[in-house]
């Protein structure tokens, strides 16, 4: 399965293949000392985030935004090996973001996958590049509508930690900057692991705006893949899988 979170697209392989792993933000600690944790996996399936894969991670505030790349570290978060960012201060209102490069992989006549191209396995029976991209809310009034120009992102069209249970949060999947129709968002929490036909998806319409019932209070992920083929690199991969995640967290009154 992909988890109470996440998306799933349809033409990806099994989950216990590495490229189709999800990458998402969350954070831990105390306001004056917020660390952004740089999850990997799944609920069920969390092998260890790579720091020198994340291209960048920073914090958006309405004011401006700052790099927490540099000093990230290897950690463990409720028994999961995840990457934390150093200390800073969190105002409350932060978007946070980060692209994760999770490079090429192959699929070997044997059904194995592996960290490698075609170069080295020119007989390989799926070949793929994949990257990632992650956003989060630490709280209400961020910059949510931001777009940051990531390959494949999405972007809420109201504050989802205003969203109450009992309300649709709406938003709009862009890829390369254009609204992307028909992708499919996946809901979850980050946290909670579930079948893979249970996991609720939701379809972007004609103008790449899904609309995402908030069912209960609590942090919420949603997920996004898409498959492109060719690649962008054909002597190395046969197609490009993208991945975007969204994290935020809903207070528990109802409208």
């Amino acid at each position: 399965m992909r988890s109470a979170l996440l998306l799933a697209a349809a033409a990806l392989a099994p989950t216990n293949f590495a490229s189709a792993h999800d990458v998402w933000l969350t954070f831990s600690g105390e306001a004056a000392s917020r660390r952004v944790v740089v999850n990997y996996g799944h609920p069920d399936d969390r092998p260890p985030t790579m720091p020198d894969k994340i291209l960048d991670l920073v914090a958006i505030a309405p004011a401006g935004a700052s790099s927490l790349l540099s000093d990230l570290t290897p950690a463990q978060d409720h028994g999961a090996p995840v990457v934390v960012s150093r200390p800073f201060a969190d105002s409350g209102n932060l978007l946070l973001a980060a692209r994760y490069d999770n490079g090429f992989w192959i699929k070997t006549a044997d059904g194995l996958y592996r960290n490698a191209t075609r170069r080295l396995v020119p007989n390989a029976a799926d070949s793929m590049w994949s990257g990632k991209f992650a956003k989060a809310l630490t709280g209400p009034d961020a910059p949510w509508e931001n777009v940051l120009a990531h390959d494949l992102e999405i972007v809420p069209l109201s504050d989802p930690d205003k969203t109450k249970p009992g309300q649709t949060l709406r938003l709009k999947v862009l890829f390369h900057g254009k609204p992307l129709p028909g992708a499919n968002v996946e809901r979850g929490d980050g946290v909670t692991a579930v079948a893979e036909k249970d996991i609720p998806r939701f379809a972007a319409d004609a103008d790449g705006i899904a609309s995402v019932p908030i069912m209960k209070a609590g942090p919420h992920l949603l997920v996004i893949d898409h498959r492109v083929t060719p690649s962008a690199t054909p002597d190395h991969a046969d197609a490009d899988i993208f991945n975007a995640t969204f994290w935020f967290n809903t207070s528990a009154t109802r409208p």
